[in-house]
């Protein structure tokens, strides 16, 4: 992707612009005037500032358009069959990500682990864009920002093509209302804690925090309400948080090691481990209590 502002300061009013352009044209479009992005709560970046820091907070702020505010609108235009056919659309979206994740998190690229193909996604850009693997001098850092700021651009760009032609196409109407419907399925956050929290306390299960459950796995239930041709959103939300809860439960055993040398008299070691595991294989086939574990293992300690 090119795009050919002279100046990171020109690349962000242009970004800016087409924003705006594309939020117009969406609210325009749709009959629950939706913007694809509104409201960013992160502050726009000071390009005049460091190269290094404007970079950083460049990433985060592009981060926050296309995968918070723009979650829903993002996607549903990436879908589109013309962005498929569009390599560098989709590698913009996920440099992006990738930068976001290397620039504010500790990643531990080891080999096999997911943050080695992130620094490798980040580095192997760099290297293109300013090259060298990974920026160190000013000169470095301002050549990769005005990359970066030429790629979004050219990225909201084609954003703003995609919604032109949904208002061009004989079929309109429909693809109005499959976006719409993905707009009516993405539900905020704290929707699904309430579901969390009543499945969790219909099971008997108080102790658990609805806000920590549905993080772990947002995605999952997130995805399940998307693909789902049951109308009744709440009810297959509902399915998707219990399953999800009764996997969490049915990891975590009702007793530990220490359970084992203080109620059963094992001495601290491997035996202790062995326990565990016979423990757990009776756990799975009956989710029995504490103390029925602990009854039905005493027999396996050999102690008297």
């Amino acid at each position: 992707m090119t795009w050919t502002a002279s100046t990171p300061k020109d690349q962000l009013v242009e970004f800016v612009r087409l924003r705006e352009r594309i939020d117009d044209l969406s609210r325009a479009l749709l009959a629950s005037a939706t913007p694809v992005f509104g409201t960013v709560s992160l502050s726009t970046p000071n390009v005049d500032a460091s190269p290094e820091l404007a970079f950083i907070r460049t990433a985060s702020w592009l981060y926050s358009h296309y995968k918070e505010a723009g979650r829903v609108g993002v996607k549903f235009l990436m879908d589109r069959p013309a962005v498929q056919s569009l390599p560098e659309v989709r590698a913009h979206e996920r440099l992006v990500h990738a930068l976001r994740t290397w620039s504010q998190h500790t990643i531990n690229p080891a080999p096999g682990n997911h943050d080695r193909g992130i620094l490798k996604t980040c580095t192997d850009w760099f290297e293109e864009a300013c090259a060298v693997l990974l920026p160190s001098s000013d000169e470095d850092w301002g050549r990769a920002l005005s990359v970066l700021l030429a790629d979004s651009c050219a990225f909201v760009s084609q954003l703003a093509k995609q919604v032109e032609d949904i208002r061009a196409d004989d079929a309109r109407s429909q693809i109005c209302q499959q976006w719409e419907d993905r707009i009516a399925r993405d539900w905020p956050a704290y929707r699904f804690h309430e579901i969390v929290s009543t499945v969790a306390n219909d099971m008997g299960r108080n102790t658990v925090d609805p806000v920590a459950l549905f993080r772990r796995s947002e995605n999952e239930i997130r995805r399940v309400l998307r693909i789902t041709k049951d109308s009744d959103l709440e009810f297959a939300a509902r399915q998707c948080i219990e399953r999800v809860l009764l996997t969490e439960i049915s990891k975590l055993l009702p007793i530990t090691g220490r359970d084992i040398i203080d109620t059963l008299g094992v001495e601290p070691g491997r035996r202790v481990g062995e326990l565990l595991q016979e423990a757990r294989k009776i756990y799975e086939e009956d989710h029995c209590t504490r103390d029925q574990l602990i009854e039905r293992l005493a027999p396996l300690t050999g102690l008297d």
